[in-house]
């Protein structure tokens, strides 16, 4: 029998299988007479009938009372058990589960959850911290920190290394969601369309729900292009907008700042693939790396047996073994080695991908072109080079042709690392930098 994982994090609650994902599902109920839905189907109707959506009830799992009247639930854990049905429902119904559950949750809530599993079909085998699911096969010695995003809220995990990787401490920056980016987004973008279509897409509850529902390609988009153009149909009229990325980028920033300013410099950061995926946050940082979407779900498959494997039952894990062949090693654990060539062993570019096709990046620079051109010797149409400069990989701008990095210009130069994505002003092309093992 396969163990599934449950990643609960309410932006996107993940089941896999194999430390792949199979089902994504946001952290959303829709509460009527008719009854709960669940999921993508109650984010979609969020902004319809507000006082009948929640989204909180992950974050503050609990038994008090709805503020709003309902025979189908009576507080926060009746719809947290809607879910997790759901979401078994959906995936097959999967007998024995490890639960992957973010640091913000109190012991209360732990005991809650499995409270719920316990009256479910599931069977949980397993409960694990997700920063340390995430991190336990890829962090070599020292100390790290770990910061990922909730719908409310970003949770920064500060982890040590030795031959273990445990959780040190926790720090929960409230107010500091991805629904709160939404919402900052949405009056940004409905500003856009009064300006330019005298149109205010938030007077309407369908022109505001149908632009929220841009907002994640929205953003997507603008990681690799300048601008971006929206449009909202109301009754016979179509309205459209155009966002540019360096508009939304100072919209973001102070909240981008209330997430960053609580970063310790002493350690090294390690990111989820869902802050990396924000426009402009990346910028924002240096020397840090970026986790895989699929990390949190590939490390409980790596370390399965380590977390289930309990004599006195279900504990909730907070350390696991190291790996033995880290992907990232610790800025301090290779200034005393002082071996410069132990700089290229953290997770470094080894390839430039651009569609289906991966170019090595050698000793030599390579330069890149908004044509789609990869080249080892500049010409007319090359836009930007990509070398190795003291063991560090160094993007450079060429020409007067805007490049950018995550969405973020470069205005000569950056150090870039595997993950990135390059894109240029008035072009579709983009190159996402790689490191393929082996």
């Amino acid at each position: 029998m396969v163990t599934s994982v449950i990643e609960l994090n309410d932006s996107e609650v993940r089941l896999g299988n194999n430390g792949s994902i199979k089902l994504r599902s946001p952290g959303y109920a829709f509460v009527n007479d008719d009854g709960i839905q669940i999921g993508e189907a109650a984010a979609s109707q969020a902004r319809l009938q507000p006082r009948a959506a929640n989204n909180r009830f992950w974050k503050n799992l609990n038994q008090e009372k709805l503020q709003f009247n309902s025979a189908k639930a009576r507080h926060n854990a009746d719809l947290a058990f809607a879910h997790l049905l759901d979401i078994h429902h959906q995936s097959g119904k999967p007998e024995k589960v490890i639960f992957a559950v973010p640091a913000s949750f109190n012991n209360e809530q732990l005991a809650l959850l499995l409270g719920l599993v316990e009256a479910s079909p599931m069977t949980a085998v397993g409960l694990v911290d997700s920063a340390i699911a995430a991190c336990a096969g890829v962090l070599g010695p020292g100390n790290f920190q770990h910061l990922d995003i909730q719908l409310h809220q970003s949770v920064l995990t500060r982890i040590d290394v030795d031959e273990n990787v445990r959780r040190e401490s926790v720090q929960i920056i409230d107010n500091a969601g991805l629904a709160n980016i939404f919402d900052l987004s949405a009056h940004l973008i409905a500003d856009q369309f009064i300006k330019e279509s005298r149109f205010d897409p938030q007077h309407h509850p369908e022109t505001e729900q149908a632009l929220y529902n841009q907002i994640p390609a929205c953003m997507n988009s603008l990681l690799t292009h300048s601008e971006v153009a929206l449009e909202v149909q109301y009754q016979q009229s179509l309205y459209q907008a155009k966002l540019p990325a360096e508009l939304l980028h100072s919209k973001l920033a102070p909240l981008y700042e209330t997430i960053t300013g609580n970063i310790d410099g002493e350690r090294d950061c390690i990111i989820s693939h869902k802050l990396n995926r924000l426009p402009g946050f990346r910028s924002l940082l240096e020397h840090t790396e970026v986790l895989e979407e699929n990390s949190v779900l590939h490390g409980c498959y790596l370390y399965e047996t380590e977390i289930c494997e309990n004599e006195s039952g279900l504990n909730f894990v907070t350390s696991l073994s190291a790996s033995s062949e880290p992907l990232i090693i610790a800025k301090t654990e290779q200034l005393e080695d002082s071996d410069p060539t132990l700089l290229n062993n953290k997770q470094s570019i080894t390839h430039i991908l651009h569609e289906h096709h991966a170019l090595p990046l050698g000793s030599n620079a390579l330069y890149l072109s908004a044509s789609g051109n990869i080249s080892v010797s500049k010409s007319q149409e090359s836009h930007c080079k990509i070398e190795s400069v003291n063991g560090a990989i160094e993007l450079t701008t060429l020409g007067d042709l805007t490049v950018f990095v995550n969405g973020s210009q470069v205005q000569q130069s950056l150090a870039v690392s595997a993950g990135d994505i390059v894109s240029f002003a008035g072009s579709k092309t983009e190159y996402v930098l790689i490191h393929v093992s082996g």
